[in-house]
């Protein structure tokens, strides 16, 4: 056999019918096999682990056939490289085989991810719904530039259809002619742009480690691809070919009901089950605003040119002539409004998603890292000191109890999630919003904090005190009789003092090494006494037995180890709780009389504690804070113990908690601890850290070795890169830059656009020249039309970027970029960004028309 986890262990264990050789050490790092990662060896608490891969041996061993054993065989399956069109295979084989298995009649099964797989395939198939979203406002914006581009075509196609007109031809002929025009010239651009896309993602499959080919056999070269692309050729000729035959208002206004009547669908779509109309919501408002925005610039235009009529003579120059003819300046001022607020909206989209997987992974891990129990249940505070944590981390460590409580309700019972979390650390918690609570989060923390202690502490033991000596006696039945110690980390140690019996007796016990302070002591049944009342209830139908005595205590005696005076703690005024109800004090102060339940659980006698009379402050969610009763207060049960709480404010929802539960309670840590340990001491303990640390790689690497390896841990980053690199996160991500780069090209086209069809009109240059004016004046006459072209287009279009970061949550519900999202995505303005981005747009148009007249105005004088 080989040793992967535990130690030290003889290289031979022999017992009867059992010889067993440890024949190496090994370590183990995946907890498939055994469900858990052993320690490595030697390190404290740790249980050796044997292996051996001589299954039978280990079967025939004659000491082990009495034992309890499962026989399993654990086969890879290897998932991450499957693909979409592949799970359905998969599964389908491993349903075929469970029930070849099931068939044999052998007592054995086949248990295989299918949960996961399907799961997967959820994923797989929405994955082109999440992506249309980004490629939808593509989708509007090329539907504007086809508009673009038939306004610039329709001056030169019209001609034409005159020519053939006075040449005989007639109406069918002429539509005949549009219809070829538009086709070839859509069917060229279509193809090019198909074989671009191709390239692309073949790239893209390449960067990614995905085979190329068969990616896009399976996504873009199918049945569907071709089926689109045709439709998309037959609806940009038809559109291309209208734009040439109908006049330009008509057209516009045919365009303008459109686009409405498509947004008015889109939006009763979003409300309802059709979540695929929801997905345009965005594109369609952009190219409805875009419409809007053509008819309106064209008067804009005219009355900036009455405006400007006693202004410099340049920028009214420029004004007159693009009020002359305001139709195609009118037309790339909306197109290039309705890219950059696509761009816009793409950003405020990208935000929107990187928010929300930051919130995710904030709403299961608070702060940087969270650290809880492992496999062995053993807690991050009993594998090593806060002190130690605190070095680790260099950083806040909030140590937090999570536990369950009940309340009634009506006739039933209601369990909730419970947390005690330091009320200091509430404020730097990561993922809040000031929306969660009744009040900011810094006032309900401040509500939460004790004030004053939450805790009497007992007697602190002499150092060098080596016994504990306590005189007791119970004349009804025995007790056992345990002293509860407190080191100054807070763990509990029981010592055990003895059994109360009818005389008086001395108790006495050792006291361990260290500082302690005397806590409480416990009285309990004895064992035996235990199993028999047991025993009786199971069997006996009438209600359970119950026995009670009085136990007299005290005083207790700590008996130092130099012969000095012993250390005398009077009892008399110590409180009863849990089965121990502390009677009327002696006289003298020195006994405590207590009257003892033998119910199963144990007593306690303790110091009078705070949370006796002061209730402890939590916050709730509203269904808990309904419950409560006047003043707030509400009685529940902590891990079995009654415990009395104020409720102090509302939450919606609080991080690391499931969002399926009934409601929540959350409480100062140190205040539910002094209040659990009052009823058993040692119940408060924190079982889990929440860790704020400026060096995560070192605290990584420690948790990755020695004792604290065997605790689970988990960190915000982590899991927050998880969310972002997704394969369909990473997707949506990417088509949404590149979506964004695509508006800047298309602008820059528009733009060249109108510069070649319009805005350079050849009766203007000539009066100018006519006039005196140069080339230079020309041009920067022409690039003042494009700079006021540019302003407004870009002015607008962030104007509509601004108006479509509010769809962005609806998009991102429609489109499931996020399943059931907790807490729920919120709208995400980049301010800073769509203010660069419309900056950024403005200087690539200045630059880009700056560059085109200079040329084209050139090589006209030449």
């Amino acid at each position: 056999m080989l040793l992967v986890g535990g130690g030290p262990v003889p290289s031979t264990l022999a017992a009867t019918g059992i010889r067993v050789r440890v024949a190496g050490s090994s370590s183990l790092r995946s907890a498939v096999p055994l469900g858990f990662v052993p320690a490595a060896a030697g390190v404290t608490g740790s249980t050796p682990v044997l292996v051996t891969p001589d299954v039978a041996g280990l079967a025939s061993l004659p000491a082990l056939s009495s034992l309890y054993r499962t026989s399993s065989w654990l086969a890879p399956l290897t998932t991450t490289r499957l693909r979409g069109w592949q799970l359905a295979a998969v599964e389908d084989r491993l349903a075929r085989a469970q029930a070849r298995l099931l068939l044999t009649g052998s007592q054995f099964s086949l248990s295989a991810p299918f949960t996961a797989l399907d799961e997967a395939r959820a994923q797989a198939s929405a994955a082109p719904q999440r992506l249309l979203l980004a490629g939808g406002g593509t989708i509007a914006a090329l539907t504007l530039f086809i508009v673009l581009a038939g306004g610039g075509l329709r001056r030169d196609q019209r001609a034409e259809l005159d020519r053939l007109r006075n040449a005989g031809a007639r109406t069918s002929h002429c539509v005949l002619f549009v219809a070829v025009e538009s086709g070839w010239l859509c069917a060229a651009a279509l193809g090019a742009g198909a074989v671009v896309g191709t390239g692309a993602a073949a790239l893209l499959a390449k960067a990614e480690g995905e085979p190329a080919g068969a990616i896009l056999m399976h996504s873009v070269i199918t049945p569907a691809g071709v089926i689109t692309l045709g439709l998309g050729w037959l609806a940009a000729t038809v559109l291309l070919g209208t734009l040439v035959l109908v006049r330009g208002a008509r057209l516009t206004d045919v365009l303008a009901v459109g686009a409405a009547s498509a947004l008015v669908a889109a939006l009763a779509g979003s409300t309802g089950s059709n979540h695929a109309l929801a997905l345009l919501v965005a594109p369609l408002c952009g190219l409805a605003v875009g419409v809007l925005t053509f008819r309106a610039a064209g008067a804009a235009l005219q009355g900036a040119e009455r405006v400007a009529r006693n202004g410099p003579v340049l920028p009214r120059l420029a004004l007159v002539n693009l009020a002359r003819s305001p139709a195609v300046p009118a037309l790339v001022i909306a197109f290039i409004a309705v890219t950059t607020g696509l761009g816009g909206f793409a950003l405020a989209y990208r935000s929107t998603l990187i928010r929300s997987a930051a919130d995710q992974a904030a709403d299961r891990v608070p702060l940087d890292a969270l650290v809880s129990a492992g496999p062995d249940f053993s807690t991050p505070l009993e594998v090593a000191p806060l002190r130690r944590w605190q070095a680790l981390a260099s950083g806040a460590v909030l140590p937090v109890r999570r536990t369950d409580a009940n309340y009634t309700s009506g006739a039933g019972t209601v369990t909730v999630p419970a947390l005690g979390i330091p009320a200091d650390g509430l404020t730097s918690i990561h993922g809040w919003r000031e929306s969660d609570g009744s009040a900011p989060l810094a006032t309900l923390a401040r509500r939460l904090e004790p004030r004053g202690p939450v805790r009497v502490a007992g007697p602190v033991l002499p150092a060098d005190a080596t016994w504990l000596s306590l005189p007791a006696s119970s004349p009804g039945l025995a007790v056992d009789v345990t002293a509860d110690l407190r080191d100054p980390q807070g763990a509990i140690r029981q010592v055990a003092l003895g059994t109360a019996g009818a005389g008086v007796a001395s108790l006495r016990a050792r006291v361990p090494p260290g500082r302690w302070e005397l806590e409480a002591l416990e009285l309990s049944e004895p064992t035996g006494l235990i199993i028999t009342n047991g025993h009786q209830n199971g069997e006996n139908p009438a209600a359970a037995t119950q026995s009670s005595t009085r136990v007299v205590l005290g005083p207790l005696l700590a008996l130092p180890a130099s012969g000095r005076s012993p250390m005398r703690v009077p009892l008399g005024r110590w409180r009863g709780a849990g089965a121990a109800a502390a009677a009327a004090p002696a006289s003298s102060g020195a006994t405590a009389m207590v009257d003892f339940a033998a119910s199963g659980t144990p007593g306690v006698l303790r110091p009078a504690q705070p949370t006796d009379t002061q209730p402890v402050p939590v916050l709730a969610d509203p269904q808990t804070a309904a419950a409560a009763g006047p003043g707030g207060r509400i009685a529940l049960t902590v891990d079995g113990l009654p415990v009395t709480a104020r409720v102090a404010g509302v939450l919606s929802r609080f991080p690391t908690l499931p969002a399926d539960s009934a409601g929540f309670l959350i409480a100062d840590e140190s205040t539910l601890a002094a209040a659990l340990d009052a009823q058993l001491p040692g119940q408060g303990r924190a079982d889990e850290l929440w860790i704020s640390t400026a060096r995560p790689a070192r605290l990584r690497a420690a948790l990755g070795s020695g004792a604290l390896a065997q605790l689970d841990s988990s960190f915000r980053g982590d899991l927050d890169h998880q969310l972002r690199d997704a394969p369909v996160a990473r997707g949506v991500l990417g088509t949404l830059i590149a979506a964004t780069a695509l508006s800047v090209v298309l602008a820059v086209v528009g733009l060249l656009t109108m510069l070649l069809a319009g805005a350079r009109d050849q009766r203007v240059e000539s009066d100018l020249e006519e006039q005196g004016v140069g080339p230079h004046g020309l041009r920067a006459e022409l690039r003042v039309r494009l700079t006021i072209i540019s302003v407004l287009g870009v002015a607008v279009g962030l104007g509509i970027a601004a108006l479509l970061t509010r769809l962005a949550v609806a998009s991102v519900r429609a489109a499931g970029s996020v399943a059931n999202p907790r807490p729920p995505v919120v709208t995400v303005v980049p301010w800073a960004a769509l203010a660069a981005w419309g900056a950024g747009t403005f200087a690539v148009l200045a630059l880009a028309g700056w560059l085109a007249t200079r040329a084209l105005i050139g090589s006209a004088v030449r």
